[in-house]
């Protein structure tokens, strides 16, 4: 009995956790302005995340690549990867965002399936 009863208490747990953390991620990138060119599941003027996940998922360098692309755009020579036909703003040209806010993003982009 303890036992089916821990395992139900830990399901509950990560199931709101998960929720929690995937409400935290949609607020920061909508307050970051990722909204404006990405939605979850449809390519707009960008990928969608869903998309994004989908591509970069357990690959071994996605998670540093893609916080640099976070924090500096595709339109900078530093950023040699872009995927698109319109590329992503300069940080000047966005609302900027912290290292510790860019991989919390990307954590999240990657954990949409």
């Amino acid at each position: 009995m303890f036992n089916k009863s821990l395992c139900i208490a830990s399901i509950f747990i990560f199931a709101h956790v998960s929720t929690a953390y995937a409400v935290e991620g949609a607020a920061l990138a909508d307050a970051k302005g990722c909204m404006s060119c990405h939605s979850l599941k449809t390519e707009t003027i960008g990928p969608s995340f869903r998309d994004i996940s989908r591509r970069f998922h357990g690959l071994k360098n996605a998670k540093p690549m893609l916080v640099r692309v976070v924090q500096t755009g595709t339109d900078t020579a530093s950023v040699p990867y872009h995927w698109g036909s319109i590329k992503m703003p300069s940080i000047s040209a966005r609302v900027p965002v912290t290292q510790e806010e860019a991989e919390q993003l990307i954590d999240y982009v990657l954990s949409i399936r």
